[in-house]
């Protein structure tokens, strides 16, 4: 056996070792994602942030992306399903992931597919989005979508499983929230905040009832929530906008399931033609933290 060899089966080695040292999470390891050249560097940005993302999660125990360069850097793969199984199966996997991005006309499009080494199984979701930043923002919602549509899978098929909300504890922490929300932080005793990507802060009060989360905003309208509409037109809804409330009616562990129901608007320049209450539309919040 050469010196390069026996370095490489050491290395293999190691890895298993310390992969069955850990708590019997199902394994992933994430390839390098693949783009042009002129979107290199946002792919490996994206690709950074499905590594963080997915820790976060807690659904697989990550392959570290060093041993997973070492192992690339021994052999040469073009990444298809064949070769992603062999890759998975070295570095004791269960599952690989990888990710593609593209444009789509005038939109950038982000592709992750996994694949389950054992059987060749593969899962895809995609996301279409006018910039980068909002390809970002959304990225955890798809991870997630990908993760849960997964067979086979002890801790995801767990995490498919959905319940009725019943007690504080399910939902105190910290969440991603729907479009146009950054963060939303649940505090005991029915009160809570929400971060807005215009940086606004919004105060809540939430109660559990028959089995469904309500969320309703406590703060006063302002025109930053509104974002990302034309300032007048924000500057209407200040007045004319009901408060915003969230039902949340499926909990899995890891997602508030359910719908948004706020004040739309139909306008043309800066003058408003209608003004919609009572306007829904699902909202999914996916938990960040406890």
């Amino acid at each position: 056996m050469t010196k390069r060899n026996a370095a490489l089966w050491i290395l293999l080695f190691n890895i298993s070792l310390s992969i069955f040292a850990q708590k019997a999470l199902p394994v992933l390891a994430i390839l390098p994602f693949t783009a042009s050249s002129e979107l290199a560097h946002a792919g490996q940005q994206i690709e950074k942030l499905v590594q963080s993302y997915t820790t976060q999660l807690g659904l697989f125990r990550l392959v570290a992306p060093s041993d997973r360069d070492k192992i690339l850097s021994e052999w040469e793969f073009s990444l298809n399903i064949s070769a992603s199984q062999k890759i998975g199966d070295l570095l004791s996997a269960d599952f690989v992931l990888q990710g593609n991005l593209g444009t789509l006309g005038s939109n950038y499009l982000l592709t992750l597919e996994v694949i389950k080494v054992k059987t060749g199984e593969k899962i895809s979701f995609s996301s279409i989005e006018p910039d980068i930043d909002s390809l970002s923002a959304n990225l955890k919602s798809l991870l997630l979508k990908t993760y849960m549509q997964q067979a086979d899978t002890t801790k995801a098929n767990s995490v498919s499983v959905q319940k009725a909300i019943t007690k504080e504890t399910d939902i105190i922490g910290t969440w991603q929230g729907d479009k146009g929300i950054e963060i939303v932080r649940l505090f005991p005793g029915g009160y809570g905040q929400a971060i807005f990507t215009s940086g606004a802060k919004m105060e809540l009060r939430y109660k559990i009832e028959n089995g469904s989360l309500i969320i309703v905003q406590a703060s006063p309208n302002i025109d930053r929530y509104y974002h990302p509409l034309p300032y007048k037109i924000a500057s209407q809804m200040v007045k004319l906008a009901q408060p915003m409330r969230w039902i949340f009616s499926e909990y899995n562990n890891t997602a508030l399931i359910g719908k948004k129901v706020s004040t739309a608007v139909r306008y043309d320049g800066e003058k408003i033609i209608e003004i919609i209450h009572e306007t829904e539309r699902t909202a999914e919040w996916i938990r960040t933290a406890n």
